[in-house]
């Protein structure tokens, strides 16, 4: 085959680079899974033996989709061994873990008996029978792997990811080691051993040795994603004949909290010396004006393999745009609006996408895009309405609104500590039969007068609901009132509590924009999503593909003609925990322009401009990433006012919210254009 028919110039040096180390810097959209295809076609082609050669990926989809295109054109690229890191960790083990110390048939535990396993280690040190709340057996798992893959000690995790444990750092040591002991009595591994086993198969100067005379080419993709253990293995497996080409891109290294380690990719020659560093820099997904932004968006990272995106498809295109809004609903107002005249201009939903940092960012988008019956589909976490902690506040509303809604009863009730659904039952009796709420609670309150614990928790909740009742009114305050009854189940339901807080925050500024709370309720709970968003799509006379909403790690490796990046605010891109961090912004950074790369045709960033935080205004600061010289120069900027305000009456003295006039607000905004 001719490759230089099929390939650029920077791709067939690739492809062609056989013998030593070689690094792929593979810019977005530039061709990686082709050349990783053509090389491996080229090896078996040129004489290599297929059985000689090792595809290392991240999901066994991309070694299929790989291996199966160069199989097309040379069936014997098929015998090349390819898989994950873990599958092929897995397959050394079961021939090699009697050389450690296991059986030859040990098991593979899945998470549900890992959390399992924890759990009981926990229980039987004695570690639930204390006063201060334990971390549960899933953030127990959480924590021991993020050691292992992170290489982080336990109170550095704690430290970032559960501040609230940390007092708790000894014990959790001792939990892990607990469970380590139990693993290996009972020949058991969990998804971490398989690659903390693996290395130290690989650490055996013999195995080592004969592993290098089989594998004689190692090809290992998205390096940028790798952790710590898989670099070490990947090192150990090519350290005999160095013959290994890695194909990554530090511009799109964004999990580092799944574990992956930026500095692997920029580790790698230093590791091997003469290492030939090859760039795809020709992209063939984006117009050169997305590419433009892209570009300088990693301007001022320092450590980065510099690189400039050139558009292979020869449009310069339209310039991205920035929109600022007055307020979140006035963003979701618009945008809404925008994805449904696109769509009537013939951009399909599913051409379309919104991506953002943190998905409480779209709740305000979501429920604009119901009330439209415009279909969609999240990713990177469930619809805002379907999430446990938002089910559980509004089940209290629900029976507030209809005291006789005996599933909401059920739900509001067992959140409460010891009551479970058998006691809830017994409370609901013959509810139909009450005249009211105050009723219910009451009967209650009598039923378990001799239980002081039941006694006090449904004490609180007949006075959340009095509170509540009271300020029918104002359906924000109503909304506010339940989250703060609920805000101390939550934190004992939920570990994670606090990254939850977000949703309930959103949501209180949403209810207060509502009439009545049957509106609310109507709007956002009544219905599932199955019966709501998506049955008027269904009952069409064609079924059309959704709209995707987005976290921009979950839209990686994707593309769409049309992106919108919502919440364009430091804060909330980059993300807060994240500004006092060096290496976290960095990520942050890249992240962003991996947002901006899965946009082909059009990109529209934006943000809005007034927030509230507990009920007090406040204006929002636009992210740092675009508040440059040189990323604001590629953009086209607009600013939108709230629908409702005429042009003609931005600058009367009208007050808004937190004594702030309309000539301030926009005044704040216009500075930015200036």
């Amino acid at each position: 085959m001719d490759l230089k028919t099929k390939l650029n110039q920077s791709q067939l040096e690739a492809v062609n680079s056989v013998d030593g180390p070689v690094l792929v810097i593979a810019g977005a959209g530039s061709g990686k899974t082709r050349v990783i295809e053509y090389r491996v076609l080229h090896l078996v082609q040129i004489g290599i033996a297929p059985s000689s050669i090792l595809l290392l990926t991240f999901t066994r989809q991309a070694s299929r989709t790989m291996l199966d295109r160069a199989s097309r054109h040379d069936p014997r690229c098929c015998q090349v061994d390819g898989g994950t890191f873990h599958s092929f960790a897995y397959r050394l083990l079961k021939k090699y873990a009697k050389l450690i110390g296991f059986a030859d048939s040990f098991s593979i535990m899945d998470d549900a008996d890992s959390e399992a396993a924890i759990g009981r280690a926990a229980a039987e040190l004695g570690f639930y029978d204390q006063e201060k709340r334990f971390p549960k057996k899933d953030t127990l798992a959480t924590v021991i792997s993020a050691v292992i893959n992170k290489n982080l000690s336990v109170a550095k995790v704690l430290e970032k990811e559960y501040p609230d444990f940390l007092i708790f750092t000894q014990e959790i040591s001792a939990v892990a080691k607990k469970y380590a002991e139990y693993k290996i009595r009972m020949n058991l591994m969990d998804y971490d051993d398989l690659l903390v086993y693996a290395k130290v198969i690989l650490e055996n100067d013999a195995i080592r040795e004969k592993l290098g005379d089989k594998y004689r080419y190692i090809m290992v993709d998205e390096y940028q994603d790798t952790n710590c253990l898989q670099a070490d293995i990947a090192y150990l497996l090519a350290q005999k004949h160095k013959n290994i080409m890695i194909v990554g891109d530090d511009a799109q290294s964004i999990y580092g909290f799944r574990g992956a380690n930026h500095e692997n990719i920029m580790h790698f020659p230093k590791q091997f010396a003469d290492c030939k560093i090859i760039k795809l820099q020709e992209n063939y997904r984006s117009t050169q004006a997305i590419l433009d932004l892209a570009n300088a968006a990693l301007e001022n990272m320092e450590n980065k393999y510099s690189k400039c995106l050139v558009s292979a498809r020869g449009e310069e295109g339209v310039r991205p745009q920035l929109q600022f809004f007055s307020d979140a609903y006035a963003e979701a107002e618009w945008i809404a609006g925008r994805i449904k005249n696109l769509r009537d201009e013939g951009i399909e939903l599913a051409d379309q996408a919104v991506l953002f940092r943190s998905g409480y960012i779209s709740i305000p988008l979501q429920a604009q895009l119901s009330k439209r019956n415009i279909p969609y589909q999240v990713f990177g976490g469930l619809k805002f309405y379907e999430t446990a902690h938002v089910k559980d506040v509004l089940a209290h509303l629900r029976v507030l609104a209809n005291y006789k809604d005996e599933m909401s009863w059920l739900r509001l009730l067992t959140l409460i500590d010891g009551i479970g659904p058998k006691t809830a039952e017994k409370i609901l009796k013959n509810i139909s039969e009450y005249s009211s709420l105050q009723e219910v609670l009451e009967k209650a309150l009598a039923d378990f007068a001799k239980k002081p614990k039941f006694s006090a928790e449904l004490q609180k909740l007949k006075s959340a609901f009095k509170k509540m009742a009271a300020e029918t009114e104002d359906i924000g305050l109503q909304f506010k009132s339940a989250v703060e009854y609920y805000l101390p189940l939550m934190k004992n339901k939920f570990d994670d509590w606090n990254l939850r807080l977000n949703d309930l925050e959103a949501l209180t500024q949403i209810a207060a924009r509502y009439e009545s709370l049957e509106e609310l309720l109507a709007d956002f709970a009544i219905e599932s999503p199955e019966t709501s968003v998506l049955r008027v799509e269904a009952a069409a006379a064609h079924a059309e593909s959704p709209l995707t909403l987005s976290t921009i790690h979950s839209a990686k490796g994707l593309e769409w003609s049309q992106v919108f990046i919502l919440g364009m605010i430091d804060g909330v891109f980059p993300v807060s925990f994240a500004l006092d961090d060096e290496d976290e912004m960095e990520e942050e950074r890249r992240l962003f322009y991996v947002a901006i790369t899965r946009a082909k045709d059009n990109l529209i960033l934006s943000l809005h401009h007034e927030a509230s935080r507990n009920g007090i205004s406040q204006f929002n600061k636009v992210s740092r990433f675009i508040d440059d010289k040189n990323v604001l120069s590629l953009l086209d900027k607009e600013v939108i006012i709230e629908p409702e305000f005429e042009e003609s009456d931005i600058f009367d003295d009208e007050l808004r919210p937190g004594n702030y006039n309309k000539k301030f607000l926009y005044d704040k905004i216009a500075e930015y254009f200036d």
